[in-house]
C-alpha cells in the first residue's frame, strides 16, 4: 500500500551511491502530435538529481529530431522531494498526497509548462498482493529488478498549458505517472517494457513487461504487472501477452491481449505516432513511443517505453 508520505524520500540508513528515487510525468496533445515528459532521478548518495525534460512531435531515429530537449544530470539534490525548485526552472509540489502533483517549468527558447496531474485512482503498488495478483517479494520478478524494489504506477488526468518554442497549447489528457525507489545501478539494468493506453477518465490500462530482445513475436514479452481502470475501479491483471511490429529495434505498433481479475479479456491494437531513442541513463537506449491505441473502435493514446541496456545487448548480433 502506498501512503501519503511515500511522495517523499525513502533514504536508507546504509545509503549507497546507486540508491535512486524516480518520478515520471508525461502529457500528450494529439491534435499537434506532441508528447512531453519530465523525468527525475534523485541520487541522495551523491547529492544530485537528474532532470530530463523533452518534447517529441515525430517518429525520429536520432535525438536531434526531438522537438525540445533540456536534460541535466547534475542538479543539486532538493531538500524535499515533495516540494522543490531546481536551477533549471522546474518546480514540483504535491497535493492530496499521494495522488496529485503540480509542476511548473520555465525553460529555454520561449518554452514553459504549467501542469497539474490529478490521480484518478489510488497508486497501484506492484508489490501489494491486495492490489496486484502478480505481486511478489522477489525483486527479480518486478520486471526491472531492484530498480523496481518499490514502485507504483497511477493513471492521472493532466491539465494545464504549455508553450513549446513560442507556440501555446492547452493540455487535457489522461496519462500514467510513476514513482520508484531502491538500488538502481546503471550497470546490468534489465530489459523491460512499460506500456500504457488511456482512452478517457473512465478507461485506461498500464502494464510492465519483462523483455527478451533475442526472442521474436509474442515470445519477446512476459507480463510482470498491470491493471485496467474502468469507471474508477482498478482491476489487477492476471495474464497478458503482447507483440511488437518492428522496424529494426524500433516498435512500429503493438497488439496486446490482457485479462483482469474478473476474467474479462481486453484486446488492444496500436500504431506508433511519434518516437525517439531516449538515453535516460548513459548506457541505456530506452525507445520512447507514443502509441495510438484502439479498443472496440475507441481510440486512445499512451506511452510505450522499451529499455535496451547497451552493456547487456551490444556485441551480440542484434544490429
Amino acid at each position: 500500500m502506498i501512503r501519503a508520505e511515500d511522495v517523499g524520500y525513502h533514504t536508507p540508513d546504509n545509503l549507497e551511491y546507486d540508491w535512486a528515487e524516480t518520478n515520471f510525468f508525461s502529457f500528450y496533445i494529439p491534435e499537434a502530435n506532441l508528447t512531453g515528459w519530465i523525468y527525475l532521478i534523485a541520487r541522495p548518495g551523491v547529492g544530485c538529481i537528474v532532470c530530463d525534460i523533452e518534447v517529441m512531435d515525430r517518429i525520429g531515429r536520432i535525438t536531434l529530431e526531438t522537438c525540445y530537449f533540456d536534460f541535466q544530470q547534475h542538479l543539486p539534490l532538493p531538500e524535499k522531494l515533495e516540494d522543490f525548485t531546481l536551477p533549471n526552472g522546474l518546480s514540483l509540489k504535491t497535493e492530496n498526497e499521494p495522488r496529485d502533483y503540480v509542476l511548473d517549468y520555465q525553460g529555454t527558447d520561449d518554452t514553459f509548462f504549467k501542469l497539474k496531474f490529478r490521480g484518478l485512482m489510488e497508486p497501484f503498488d506492484i508489490h501489494d498482493p491486495s492490489m496486484d495478483p502478480l505481486a511478489s517479494t522477489d525483486p527479480a520478478k518486478s520486471g526491472y529488478g531492484s530498480a523496481y524494489a518499490n514502485h507504483f504506477d497511477m493513471t492521472v488526468h493532466a491539465i494545464g498549458k504549455v508553450r513549446i518554442r513560442g507556440k501555446d497549447y492547452d493540455v487535457d489528457c489522461v496519462t500514467t505517472m510513476d514513482h520508484s525507489w531502491g538500488p538502481r545501478n546503471e550497470r546490468g539494468m534489465n530489459p523491460m517494457g512499460w506500456i500504457n493506453g488511456n482512452f478517457g477518465t473512465d478507461f485506461a490500462f498500464q502494464t510492465i513487461w519483462k523483455l527478451d530482445q533475442f526472442k521474436q513475436g509474442w515470445d519477446q514479452f512476459e507480463l510482470a504487472h498491470g491493471y485496467v481502470l474502468i469507471d474508477g475501479k482498478v482491476n489487477g491483471l492476471t495474464k497478458g501477452r503482447i507483440q511488437a511490429a518492428r522496424q529494426g529495434p524500433f516498435p512500429a505498433g503493438y497488439e496486446t491481449v490482457l485479462t483482469d481479475l474478473d476474467g474479462r479479456e481486453y484486446i488492444f491494437t496500436g500504431t506508433t505516432v511519434n518516437q525517439t531513442p531516449w538515453a535516460c541513463y548513459s548506457n541505456i537506449m530506452a525507445i520512447n513511443s507514443t502509441v495510438k491505441w484502439f479498443h472496440d473502435g475507441r481510440p486512445g493514446y499512451g506511452l510505450a517505453q522499451e529499455n535496451w541496456p547497451m552493456d547487456r545487448l551490444t556485441g551480440k548480433g542484434l544490429a
